[in-house]
């Protein structure tokens, strides 16, 4: 009613936005002829404009949007002009103009906004015209209709249906004319050929039905306003209005479309139905509902009809007044528990969707309306009261005086008697359950649900509804009921209804699900539960003091930048980044705070190697984080599944040494060097990188190698061997491993006995006769730096052994064989070549020879 009472009387006139927002006036009279021109629509208008304001925050938010829009605001009010001034669009090229300009907005509809108005209006008023004479002439008039609605419609789909109606015309006269335009939609037939293009048949549909939903909120008695009923000179009170009828009719069919004429007729029905004096009218649609879903079977048309009539239920029940619909609430929840457990329920997610968001506004009717006394109240959230309480250094102390906790209060004066209706609990049970859906739409309203169900309940009935959802975070449970758990914690904290005495059962299951990655395969999930536990911490950012969370901060930090800077997925960093800086602004000061947030922004974070390789090495220099980091790079990356992934951890875990070579020539390398020879091939793969990076790194770093880490170093690749581990599933993986590994030791100048330096020699040639180019890379680039280190002090005898193997290499029939000699005579120190340079430089000329294929005896070249 209030959206009808806030109506302009007039139609016609010039509209503009009444702010400094406004942008170019629109002549909205649609009656104007082209020769009477329009309002003026001069871009410069809007710099006028822009100049008289006195406000810099408008200023420049206008600046901004004329950066972005202005080239093309020009094009979309030069051709609404032309619209108007004819009446109608003369060119179908300028509808597809607008839309392909709209449509790039889609991610920022609030740009278009200012425009709305200026868009809109003048196009509804067209409509409305042209629906006026429609009332009385003939069809044809559609086809000047549906360009019109396909424009307003795109504009539906970028800024969304609640930003558009408030500009569509709402007098009381409109309402009969725009339910003749339906009709005339609904009646004529559709258009079944596939094109680019679309007809406009679906959007002006659309359009109308958002028509209408303004209309139908008119402050009078529908029956008032039906001139059937003046015609007719009589009415029975028990008859519905025929106004009435129709929109009802036509509302029922469109409940059954697969398009979005399903939704917005079921926000008209919602309208229309919750008047005050359509009570008949809505008791008969719950009994045409309920007959339908007890009726339902598996037909398609059916499921599309069900999803239809529990989204209108769902709407019907979210706007509609709690006396009214008391009676209906048990009916309703029973229809609605008998619909969740047949087959099309099972099969139709977004049919689960809406049955949860129905059943939780059937539980907030049960329930009488209440503020939760107990609910968690911050003293202030604003950023600029936080800061400067911390720069006083009073802010914990005001806080921890003025905040209303409830572990400081009697919790007795809390508890109040409340009689929750046995339907209240099995809704709350349904709604603990569609957390454990499959399907993540279901888990975001069930966790939705439960925040404002237990916002209603006592403590000690919230306490229950906690105690449940920490269940879902058992052991024995799938990743769908850990993330659908992380997202109810997630509402009750948003609401205040997570106390800070549940933190310490809160906060560990937060951190294992900040790390929750389950190997399913060739590989794992559990990227969405870690999405959704920052999301979690986001939430605790907002919705608590520093006093409060000035301890589980220090528990959550490292765990959320471990995420940030290391997790797999780049939603999962960028969350976790903003769930940090999130803490960071709400909670006042924190050490290192502002460094790391620089340091770990948005952008920075999109690339995974600049993630692992500079930003972890950025934010490790802080001792808080440095041994989280490479707790987390030893224990979860180094063994994870993609090996790209392991490669990068260990050259990740390697630039943490500098910070502290003790620890990594410890404990970290005590901690690898059993997992070199562990069954799982992604653990040995890892440890064997991990080991020999480290190493290079400390050496580096002027540490020095005792002997027994020398010894034990040395005996990495012998041990590999004689567990025969390049044998079965992961050899060529495990080659290119221990290539590295022995590139590295070489490089540290780890000491080798004779009898380890001739077992990585056979182990490195080998791997040159490999197929595979990059094992033979890989190779090739460990003998670059093994032969210097080892074996060029060994004396001629080996030199020309080496050169004269390679040399007779080259002659071998495997292509491999030959390509991997021919890089290894390149990489040879001078020491080596100067020996037999020329007979090297001539048995590699004579290598390039092309070979003349032999064929078959009996088939000449022709033939072949």
């Amino acid at each position: 009613m209030e959206e009808a009472a806030s109506a302009a009387a007039g139609a016609g006139g010039t509209t503009t936005i009444p702010t400094s927002d406004a942008p170019i006036p629109v002549s909205s009279d649609a009656s104007t002829s082209p020769g009477d021109g329009a309002a003026s629509t001069d871009p410069s208008a809007t710099a006028t404009a822009a100049a008289t304001v006195g406000d810099d925050e408008q200023d420049s938010k206008e600046v901004v949007l004329r950066r972005y829009f202005l080239l093309e605001w020009e094009i979309v009010s030069t051709i609404l002009r032309r619209i108007v001034d004819a009446g109608g669009v003369a060119e179908p090229a300028d509808v597809q103009r607008i839309r392909s300009i709209m449509d790039k907005y889609q991610e920022e509809g609030q740009l278009l906004e200012p425009y709305l108005e200026s868009i809109v209006s003048p196009l509804m008023l067209l409509v409305r015209s042209k629906t006026t004479e429609l009332y009385s002439g003939t069809d044809e008039l559609l086809d000047i209709i549906k360009p019109l609605c396909i424009i307003i419609y795109t504009l539906v789909t970028v800024c969304g249906y609640k930003s558009i109606i408030k500009f569509f015309p709402h007098q009381v006269s409109d309402l009969e004319f725009a339910v003749a335009l339906l009709e005339k939609c609904h009646t004529m037939s559709s258009v079944t050929a596939l094109r680019q293009e679309s007809t406009g048949e679906m959007e002006t549909k659309c359009v109308v039905l958002l028509w209408l939903y303004i209309l139908v909120l008119i402050p009078f008695d529908i029956s008032s306003v039906d001139t059937s009923i003046a015609i007719s000179d009589h009415m029975d009170g028990s008859e519905v209005v025929p106004l009435v009828t129709r929109i009802l009719d036509i509302c029922k069919d469109y409940l059954c479309s697969s398009g979005p004429m399903r939704r917005m007729s079921g926000l008209l029905l919602a309208r229309l139905l919750t008047r005050p004096d359509m009570l008949k009218v809505f008791s008969s649609f719950m009994e045409w509902a309920q007959k339908i879903l007890l009726a339902v079977t598996d037909d398609f048309v059916d499921q599309f009809r069900s999803i239809g009539i529990v989204e209108a239920l769902a709407s019907i029940f979210k706007i509609g007044n709690r006396r009214g619909l008391s009676d209906a609430a048990p009916g309703t929840w029973n229809d609605c528990s008998v619909v969740m457990k047949t087959n099309i329920a099972a099969r139709s997610s977004l049919l689960r969707k809406f049955l949860v968001k129905l059943a939780q506004r059937v539980a907030l009717i049960s329930l009488p309306p209440r503020s939760p006394s107990w609910r968690y109240q911050s003293v202030s959230s604003s950023l600029v009261a936080n800061f400067s309480a911390s720069t006083n250094g009073s802010g914990c102390s005001s806080c921890s005086a003025q905040q209303v906790n409830i572990d400081q209060t009697n919790t007795s004066s809390l508890e109040e008697d409340m009689d929750v209706p046995e339907t209240v609990e099995e809704i709350i049970d349904l709604l603990l359950t569609g957390l454990r859906d499959s399907d993540t739409i279901v888990r975001w309203s069930a966790a939705k649900g439960v925040g404002r169900i237990t916002a209603c309940l006592t403590p000690a009935l919230s306490e229950e509804v906690l105690t449940s959802i920490l269940q879902l975070f058992s052991p024995g449970e799938g990743d769908g009921s850990w993330h659908g758990g992380c997202l109810a914690l997630a509402e009750l904290a948003r609401r205040g209804l997570l106390l800070p005495s549940s933190f310490p059962d809160v906060i560990p299951v937060i951190i294992k699900a900040l790390h929750y990655d389950v190997r399913r395969g060739p590989h794992s999930i559990g990227s969405h539960v870690r999405d959704a536990a920052a999301y979690v911490c986001w939430a605790f950012g907002r919705a608590y003091t520093n006093f409060d969370m000035k301890a589980v901060l220090q528990q959550l930090a490292p765990h959320l930048l471990t995420v940030a800077c290391y997790d797999r997925e780049v939603n999962c960093r960028r969350a976790a980044s903003a769930a940090f800086q999130e803490n960071v602004g709400r909670q006042g000061t924190f050490p290192h705070g502002i460094d790391i947030v620089n340091a770990a922004d948005y952008f920075a974070l999109a690339s995974r190697s600049n993630s692992y390789m500079n930003v972890a090495v950025s934010v490790a220099q802080y001792k808080e984080y440095l041994y989280p980091f490479a707790e987390e790079l030893l224990c979860n990356k180094i063994t994870h599944w993609e090996r790209s992934l392991r490669e990068l951890s260990a050259q990740a875990l390697s630039m943490l040494v500098q910070y502290d070579m003790k620890y990594f020539a410890g404990y970290a390398l005590e901690k690898i060097f059993p997992c070199t020879l562990s069954s799982d091939l992604c653990t040995r793969h890892g440890a064997t990188l991990a080991s020999g990076e480290i190493a290079l790194k400390l050496y580096q770093l002027g540490f020095t190698f005792t002997t027994d880490m020398q010894k034990a170093l040395s005996g990495i690749v012998p041990a590999i061997e004689k567990a025969r581990l390049y044998r079965g599933k992961g050899g060529e993986i495990m080659r290119s491993a221990v290539s590295r590994f022995i590139a590295c030791i070489s490089m540290a100048g780890i000491s080798l006995n004779e009898k380890t330096k001739k077992s990585l020699l056979e182990t490195l040639n080998e791997n040159l006769r490999h197929p595979n180019s990059q094992i033979q890379c890989a190779s090739v680039d460990a003998l670059k730096h093994f032969i210097p280190t080892h074996l060029v002090s060994s004396g001629e005898k080996i030199a020309n052994d080496i050169i004269s193997k390679y040399m007779a290499l080259l002659d071998d029939p495997n292509v491999a064989a030959r390509r991997g000699a021919a890089l290894a005579l390149g990489i040879l120190p001078y020491k080596f070549l100067a020996l037999k340079w020329m007979p090297v430089i001539s048995k590699l000329c004579s290598s390039c020879t092309i070979e003349v294929m032999k064929l078959p005896v009996g088939i000449s070249n022709f033939q072949y």
